[in-house]
């Protein structure tokens, strides 16, 4: 389990109770808030969390981020969720706006015994992948392929802000023999602090981080990005250890499309597997630079998960 969560798990136990019996039919249980939100700015990431309580049962919220853009790291931890044995995706919805999406989750168990749910990276607002050919992606661009790759549009921080101030609550609502709804009240605030966490985030990692609020257009890899990593370097059994939104790469391009250097966050790979596809990277990558406001070129950043920005397509 992330060793930052582990304070969440221990802030959710002192409200800790016996859940009451669940059934299907029933509504939803309703969580208010506890206090207040938490935000921890890390190294490689920013986490806002906070409990929820409905007097008998709780849980916890984590939202982590490690890039500018309007996705987070979902994480629960709770005495109070219950799921149907079969299930693969939790269903969740924002609400008022009734907003339903889906996500695979990985789940896990706290060390005083309460369960841990990853739901990996979903969005605050609409999913920038969800038009693309073949139906939308949770998180993040198609297969790789050998046509051009996709180049997400910049992130738009003032939509982002719009969409989570309309937010009053989150409901679980499939997947669990009972629905859940956490009463988070607006998200617009808590998000803006996101924000500006994440703008520390882009200066700590030497970037013009006012440049990147108005940026034209995202650092991006010239050509079939796979092309980069040789075959082997990862196995198809090594591909559930990028579930949860675990073990995205981060690299530093300049200005003129060079990478400069790569990073890789919440590590799940194997130390040697993560550097071998790093030097790969370093070796054989090549991009097309960002683009500030006036659209002169910029050092910025390409981050992508390895499945599937940096696999090969299935017999290649």
């Amino acid at each position: 389990m992330n060793k930052h969560f582990i304070a969440i798990a221990a802030t959710a136990a002192v409200f800790a109770a016996t859940a009451a019996p669940l059934h299907a039919q029933e509504g939803p249980r309703v969580f208010e808030r506890q206090g207040s939100w938490a935000l921890e700015a890390a190294d490689d990431s920013c986490r806002l969390a906070r409990v929820f309580s409905d007097g008998e049962g709780t849980v916890a919220l984590a939202m982590e981020r490690n890039r500018a853009d309007n996705m987070v790291r979902l994480m629960l931890v709770s005495d109070a969720i219950r799921m149907f044995r079969t299930a693969e995706q939790i269903g969740y919805s924002y609400l008022p706006a009734n907003d339903q999406r889906s996500a695979m989750f990985i789940r896990s168990e706290t060390p005083d015994g309460q369960d841990y749910y990853n739901l990996g990276n979903i969005f605050i607002g609409p999913n920038p992948f969800a038009t693309m050919a073949g139906g939308p992606r949770a998180g993040g661009p198609p297969a790789a392929g050998d046509g051009a790759p996709f180049v997400q549009p910049p992130y738009d921080r003032a939509a982002e802000r719009e969409f989570a101030a309309g937010i009053r609550a989150i409901e679980l609502n499939e997947g669990l023999l009972r629905p859940i709804r956490l009463e988070t009240g607006s998200l617009g605030g808590a998000i803006e602090a996101l924000q500006a966490c994440t703008d520390d985030l882009l200066r700590s990692w030497g970037l013009d981080w006012e440049a990147h609020q108005t940026m034209s257009r995202r650092a991006a890899p010239v050509g079939p990005a796979h092309e980069w990593i040789p075959t082997g370097t990862v196995g198809f059994r090594d591909f559930a250890n990028f579930s949860g939104g675990r073990n995205p790469f981060r690299v530093m391009v300049d200005a003129t499309g060079k990478p400069t250097s790569c990073h890789v966050h919440w590590a799940s790979l194997e130390e040697r597997q993560n550097n071998a596809v790093c030097a790969a990277i370093m070796e054989n990558g090549d991009f097309t630079p960002a683009l500030d406001a006036e659209g002169q070129p910029m050092a910025s950043y390409w981050m992508a998960d390895f499945f599937p920005a940096l696999s090969r397509p299935f017999g290649r």
